[in-house]
């Protein structure tokens, strides 16, 4: 009895790309908040939030879920874990864009943020 060879149609394989000592398949951006304040006059002057410069990462999906359905459409739920190179972070970050090749993985608030000195990587969970 022969198999049959499966023919699975739109597959493209993508692959990471290298960096440096790391393999990367997207980007992070944080979002920062610059301070407010008073101005001359003393008037209150709002924070602004901005995104920050997009950085090379790993990202990897720890769950993910599109079943969400609700009245006006669909939602998904997912959980990352990011692998970025060490180096310097922004001061407070509550916020991360993620991209994933050409797609955008949406706006994630940061659960976790735990430096793995062995490897040299920055391992964010989101």
């Amino acid at each position: 009895m022969r198999r049959k060879n499966w023919e699975i149609p739109c597959l493209t394989l993508r692959t990471a790309h290298p960096y440096g000592n790391m393999r990367y398949n997207g980007t992070i951006q944080f979002e920062q908040t610059s301070a407010g304040g008073v101005d001359k006059y003393g008037e209150p002057i709002p924070a602004k939030t901005e995104w920050g410069e997009p950085i090379k990462c790993s990202i990897k999906a720890n769950s993910d879920t599109r079943k969400g359905i609700y009245e006006d459409g669909k939602f998904r739920q997912a959980s990352y874990v990011i692998l970025i190179e060490t180096q310097s972070l922004p001061g407070t970050i509550q916020r991360t864009r993620l991209k994933r090749f050409s797609e955008s993985l949406g706006d994630h608030d940061i659960l976790n943020i735990e430096p793995l000195l062995s490897v040299g990587r920055i391992q964010i969970l989101v």
